[in-house]
């Protein structure tokens, strides 16, 4: 049993402090968490209408945006509609970790909101790292055929 007098109180607690932070640093070194700060997400959708794309209806582009990323890596965007089935979309991060693509979605006006999942690698099939939907109705740009 370690007895801590009034004279080693100090030096006792200087040692405490001092093998808590070498087994801190330690510990973290071995653990290796990868922990992304400030993420920033952003979702839009627009509508094509009279497209000649699809006879069915009009497609809709989801415009996915992510700040705050690694950088150089991959990251797939799963994009959920809510009345049309879910795809994926597959890109690599920039220098700075921002991941910028657009989702084509065919017959999207059938659908009223778009959530997107966002996931580390080449599928979907790890955890989400970031997740969001579109803040708004999407808004139709209308084509004309000449």
């Amino acid at each position: 049993m370690i007895v801590i007098t009034k004279k080693n109180r100090k030096s006792s607690m200087r040692m405490i402090i001092i093998f808590s932070f070498i087994f801190a640093m330690i510990l973290s070194l071995l653990l290796q968490i990868h922990l992304a700060y400030g993420l920033e997400m952003d979702v839009k959708c627009t509508i094509y209408e009279n497209s000649d794309d699809d006879e069915n209806g009009d497609p809709v582009d989801v415009r996915i945006f992510v700040l705050g990323l690694k950088g150089n890596n991959d990251y797939t965007a799963e994009v959920i509609p809510d009345h049309n089935l879910p795809t994926s979309i597959t890109a690599t991060t920039d220098y700075e970790g921002i991941f910028w693509v657009v989702a084509k979605i065919p017959n999207g006006e059938k659908s009223l909101l778009f959530n997107v999942n966002l996931y580390e690698g080449k599928d979907i099939d790890g955890n989400v790292i970031a997740s969001g939907d579109d803040d708004a109705p999407c808004h139709p740009i209308p084509t004309f055929n000449r």
